[in-house]
């Protein structure tokens, strides 16, 4: 079968949106239930642990970039790291994805015979492979769309080599580990502190396999600082309290990750005071509204500028000047101001201790008397929207120099 073809299949099979991803994921997660029961698997048994049931979970953490990821899977297909009894690979296999199904019999609940036994009535496109990522190793392609990641990170002595070479591989990942909000014994509060906790043997769930498990910030230092950007989250389970070795203070945090490693360009991501797209055209902004910017990584960057446009509305209702200010992590960067309805470009200066490769914010302050009297929403300026292949920028014609 020629390339041509096998896209063309993947792209017909592939859920085309988020509703239908959770809708045909649930479906298969039925099925999957009655062929496991009624499928003996010798000696230890079937994984306990039903790994679809974060399907809800995970289709809200990658609904705004669903087009993305579902161009990722279909084009480099998808590897499904530490898989258990490979749910979720069977369930992307299903969907047309090329899939690898990566664990170590070692270390895996049924030594891989819960996955084998699956690929066998349900998944025969998906490839195993016993992988043992605590070992310096290397994946069986060099390149694929998506990661899948799931509850793996904590069982893991080295975290840090391993997120780092699978940015080199994969373009998305998403993935899933504990973490927590205070510690054991103490009960000293680290949610907020880029920290871990190191188990010991047999100190959480008897599993001399758990090792690290990180605070909310710690797991998101650790994800930036080997190579990811976190471009969406999500926590689940113990809401207050939650500790690295009770059951019953089990949190676990789900991140949606785009390699910084494969993706070094400018990124821009609209955080505060933007209204919905109109049109497939242009966003109103509140009067607050703010950017989260991660500068390309290969060279510092000095200025930037944003294109807006100020409606004939706007500057008629007060008679009178609109400004425009900006602060990059509260430092001001720069103002502009107008008086006739027109299109411009605010233009500012990063602060010389910005690096190449930073993440910073831009709160932007509108100055304007303009109230709709037909619009309950507070209204600031109206920002243009580029074309779709944009998708890094979010669309905002946002420009770095």
């Amino acid at each position: 079968m020629v390339l041509g073809q096998r896209q063309h299949i993947v792209d017909t099979l592939f859920p085309k949106n988020q509703a239908e991803f959770l809708r045909s994921g649930q479906e298969f997660r039925e099925h999957l239930s009655r062929v496991k029961a009624r499928t003996e698997l010798s000696d230890y048994g079937w994984y306990p642990y039903e790994s679809l049931t974060a399907l809800p979970v995970i289709t809200d953490l990658i609904a705004d970039h669903f087009d993305d990821l579902r161009h990722a899977c279909c084009a480099h297909g998808v590897a499904d790291l530490g898989c258990a009894d490979g749910d979720f690979a069977m369930m992307l296999a299903r969907f047309g994805a090329g899939v690898d199904a990566v664990d170590h019999r070692e270390g895996n609940f049924n030594q891989m015979r819960g996955v084998e036994a699956l690929r066998k009535t349900l998944g025969p496109g998906v490839r195993i492979y016993d992988i043992d990522l605590d070992e310096p190793f290397q994946l069986p392609r060099a390149d694929y769309g998506l990661a899948v990641f799931l509850g793996t990170l904590y069982h893991l002595r080295n975290p840090f080599y391993v997120l780092q070479q699978l940015a080199k591989t994969a373009d998305w990942c998403v993935l899933s580990t504990r973490i927590a909000q205070v510690t054991p014994g103490s009960r000293t509060r680290i949610e907020a502190e880029p920290l871990a906790y190191l188990l010991a043997a047999r100190e959480a769930n008897n599993d001399p396999t758990n090792f690290w498990v990180f605070s909310p910030a710690g797991l998101i230092r650790l994800l930036e600082r080997t190579g990811w950007l976190v471009v969406g989250q999500s926590r689940v389970g113990c809401a207050a309290d939650s500790d690295p070795v009770r059951d019953a203070a089990d949190e676990r945090m789900f991140v949606l990750l785009k390699s910084r490693a494969r993706h070094p360009e400018l990124q821009v991501r609209p955080v505060e005071g933007w209204h919905a797209p109109e049109e497939d055209r242009w966003r109103w902004t509140a009067k607050q509204f703010s950017l989260e910017v991660i500068l390309p990584s290969k060279s510092r960057s000095s200025e930037f500028a944003l294109r807006f446009t100020v409606p004939e509305e706007v500057v008629g209702a007060g008679g009178g000047e609109v400004g425009l200010t900006c602060r990059a992590d509260g430092r001001p960067v720069g103002s502009i101001s107008c008086r006739n309805p027109e299109t411009l470009e605010f233009r500012g200066r990063f602060p010389e201790s910005i690096a190449a490769g930073a993440r910073i914010m831009l709160e932007f302050s509108v100055e304007s008397s303009f109230a709709s009297a037909g619009d309950g929403r507070e209204l600031g300026v109206v920002v243009p929207l580029l074309d779709a292949s944009s998708r890094g920028t979010h669309r905002i014609p946002f420009r770095i120099s």
